[in-house]
């Protein structure tokens, strides 16, 4: 396993790649977290290692190397809602500058991950197969923002091309269980599945992650059988 830190256009990533890849995965991490936060990093690994994919962590903005020394620990009013349009460019420029790899295949997100990754997604058609875990439409923590939830509302209803994997919590106080079914409803089609276990917010059973990458394999694979959208 090859692990590098990039920057492109001021933006701070790092790669992990297992050698051999033939498509890359975008792994947004949650907040108040970065791209070296020990439990991304190794989640990170995880996909690489158990997918085949070159794997790239972006520090979100305002987070890790990005986080202004003068930062408030408290995120602003409508933080996210505002930082939307930045996170989805700089992934695409990410995307990009890594296109030698492969194509973009696979995008797995949590938490501010996954409000971040629903964009983007809709954004990029060569994603085959997205994984959002602990995600929806938070209304718990004081992330309640109209314009976010229009946003979200509205990249569901863009995420007809990939299939989806939805892993949620039922105790989450962010994303509550009808808030996930709300943004999961939204989303066109039948190339989506919603799975909940009996957990907390941070508290992610070994099995979620396992039935994740048995996903991102089932539908990157070059030799995968295209499912019905209808």
């Amino acid at each position: 396993m090859r692990e590098e830190r990039l920057e492109n256009n001021g933006i701070p990533a790092k790669l992990y790649d297992p050698g051999d890849a033939t498509g890359l995965l975008l792994f947004g991490h949650g907040g108040a977290h970065s791209k070296d936060s020990e439990r991304f990093v190794r989640l990170c690994r995880t996909y690489a290692e158990q997918t085949g994919l070159a794997v790239v962590c972006i520090d979100a903005v305002d987070h890790g190397e990005r986080k202004p020394t003068t930062a408030s620990p408290a995120l602003p009013s409508r933080w996210h809602s505002n930082a939307i349009g930045q996170m989805v460019a700089d992934w695409q420029t990410t995307a990009d500058v890594l296109s030698s790899i492969g194509p973009t295949v696979a995008y797995v997100g949590f938490s501010m991950g996954m409000i971040f990754g629903a964009p983007t997604v809709a954004a990029m058609a060569s994603i085959k197969a997205a994984v959002f875990g602990v995600g929806g439409i938070p209304t718990g923590a004081g992330i309640d923002d109209p314009a976010l939830r229009a946003t979200l509302l509205k990249a569901a209803s863009e995420l007809a091309h990939p299939q989806m994997l939805m892993l949620n919590m039922t105790k989450d106080e962010i994303f509550r269980a009808d808030d996930a079914h709300l943004f999961f409803d939204a989303i066109p089609g039948r190339r989506k599945r919603l799975v909940f276990w009996e957990s907390d917010h941070d508290d992610w059973p070994a099995e979620a992650i396992r039935h994740s990458v048995e996903f991102i394999n089932e539908h990157t694979r070059v030799d995968a059988l295209p499912v019905d959208a209808a």
